[in-house]
């Protein structure tokens, strides 16, 4: 591999992240409720012609900066209106992610293998994989904040380099800042600032070139928040600076996940399939911390980027698994390193590496069998068994290869076939799309809703339903939600319903009422209108009601 050209393995990892990460990113509609959000925010600044203000439901919204719904209206005019077109940008980001990867895995230690390695590690790790199929920020964010630190090794691994690599890597973390506020000048910033710390070379950062990265990153991320600032004072404040970046502090938006195990499972789910080899790598790099003494500076620079990611995230209340996403290229590399490790000394292949690697296989080979047998046991439920099935039958027979790859050894063959263990998943999709779409998108009860009603009257839906309704149907919406707290991030231009009495005044506004519900919004609508009101049924698809709520 060493002998390859970096073309050619930069050409296999593009086929590689193309295949993982893109194809196929418009067989589902948009989801709710977070995609809903992202891609309704950027349809009503293209509507509106607003290129600076984010709008949701009529009203600005400052959840997030600008620069991803820049990003999205740009897809939307290039590919359309479209699920495809919508998840480009991810998906785009995510393979550029791999590549920056590789690039600095090999500014790190100068090898092929390592970096060839890392970068179908990251490409085939499942929040990877996820994340680059979905319209959120993080894919967006992490790649700048790779992209930043990647600059900066550049920078201090490359003398000639210095100056650009700092002004540039600078201006990464300023479009970091635009893309998820202010964590994308702490989490570079903060490794490089600790690394210099260990290396005791601080004065690096102090030069001309520093001065006018930082120059560059106030030109870059400040206006848009002055602009913001001057336009909506207060509101902006509260919105962005208070309840983005200050409240989720001290405030879980999501208390199950706030524990101190919580972003360990993540990092050990993230990046299945390799998870397995998470601890033999650790004990493959804590040996070469003690034999190359070189190298010691390379896994000290990861680990801090690691550490100071979990860190950051741990203490803040509100915990969700794409917070602690930009710590996975630095994991990739660690693995990438082990698996050059095992090709370049077989010998090193060890008792770690067998005790965790036979239990793998057995896992991969007991859940093809469990898949099968649960597939069949819950059937009605599932509709169709084919996608399971298949899913199955890949992974027994991926079990069966790695178990003989252990045996044997064969290295490149492990390699090979945890990397198909995401393939396998994405293949069996292929046949359930169709199942999961009215669960997971609000497209099809909408345009069955869209037959029964075309007027321009509110629609009544669930809190989770809401954006999906209002993506999807380009009508005002109102949410009933009995004794609910609200968004988190508020939606001031929505009705919210939180009492019996609030529902009876908005169904006594208009002679009838349209809904898409949840079962229990449709059982709560029917003990508060009970006597009052009439409800007709409509439609019942994945989960959601149409109704129709009339005066008596």
């Amino acid at each position: 591999m060493n002998q390859m050209s970096h073309r050619k393995l930069i050409l296999i990892l593009l086929g590689i992240s193309f295949f993982t990460l893109m194809l196929g990113n418009g067989a589902i509609s948009l989801t709710h409720p977070d995609e809903v959000f992202y891609v309704q925010t950027a349809k009503e600044m293209m509507l509106t012609n607003s290129w600076a203000t984010p709008y949701i439901f009529d009203a600005p919204q400052f959840e997030k900066p600008i620069f991803t719904y820049w990003l999205l209206i740009l897809a939307m005019k290039l590919f359309g209106m479209t699920a495809f077109g919508a998840r480009f940008i991810p998906a785009l980001f995510g393979i550029l992610g791999v590549l920056i990867t590789y690039w600095m895995a090999w500014l790190l230690f100068r090898d092929k293998k390592t970096a060839f390695f890392s970068g179908v590690v990251l490409s085939t790790s499942f929040i990877w994989l996820a994340l680059s199929r979905a319209v959120l920020t993080d894919m967006v964010f992490s790649v700048w904040i790779v992209l930043a630190l990647a600059l900066f090794y550049w920078a201090y691994s490359v003398p000639s380099r210095k100056s650009v690599g700092l002004i540039l890597c600078l201006s990464s973390c300023a479009i970091a800042v635009l893309t998820k506020g202010i964590l994308g000048f702490i989490f570079p910033f903060g490794t490089i600032v600790f690394f210099l710390l260990y290396k005791r070379d601080i004065k690096f950062l102090f030069c001309r070139a520093t001065f006018f990265g930082f120059l560059a990153f106030l030109v870059i991320s400040v206006p848009w928040h002055v602009v913001m600032i001057k336009l909506y004072g207060k509101v902006f404040i509260e919105e962005y600076w208070y309840n983005v970046h200050v409240r989720r502090i001290f405030v879980a938006e999501h208390q199950k996940s706030n524990t101190w195990y919580f972003y360990f499972m993540t990092m050990a789910a993230g990046i299945f399939p390799w998870t397995f080899f998470v601890i033999p790598a650790g004990s493959a790099i804590s040996r070469n911390l003690r034999s190359k003494v070189s190298e010691r500076g390379i896994f000290v620079f990861l680990g801090i980027w690691i550490a100071l990611v979990w860190f950051l995230m741990q203490v803040a209340q509100s915990k969700l698994a794409s917070y602690i996403f930009p710590v996975f290229p630095a994991i990739a590399i660690c693995l990438g390193f082990y698996f050059a490790q095992l090709l370049k000394e077989p010998k090193t292949f060890g008792k770690l590496t067998s005790f965790f690697g036979y239990p793998f296989s057995a896992v991969l080979i007991i859940g093809g069998l469990a898949a099968m047998f649960f597939a069949r046991r819950y059937q009605d439920i599932l509709k169709s068994t084919t996608s399971a099935d298949v899913f199955a039958v890949l992974i027994f027979i991926c079990g069966l290869v790695f178990l003989w790859a252990m045996i044997h050894r064969k290295i490149v063959k492990i390699f090979v076939v945890t990397a198909l263990i995401p393939v396998c998943l994405l293949v069996a999709l292929i046949f359930g799309y169709n199942y999961a779409e009215p669960w997971v998108s609000c497209k099809k009860i909408c345009d069955v809703f869209k037959t029964i009603d075309n007027s321009s009257n509110p629609i009544l839906s669930s809190k989770f339903y809401a954006r999906g309704v209002r993506y999807y149907t380009d009508r005002p919406v109102a949410v009933i939600d009995i004794n609910g707290k609200g968004y988190f991030s508020p939606h001031y231009s929505i009705p919210f319903l939180s009492s019996p009495g609030a529902v009876i005044d908005f169904l006594n506004e208009r002679p009838y009422t349209y809904c898409i519900v949840k079962k229990n919004q449709k059982e709560d609508l029917e003990w508060i209108t009970k006597g009052k009101f009439r409800i007709i049924f409509f439609k019942e698809i994945g989960g959601k009601y149409i109704l129709r709520i009339e005066k008596i």
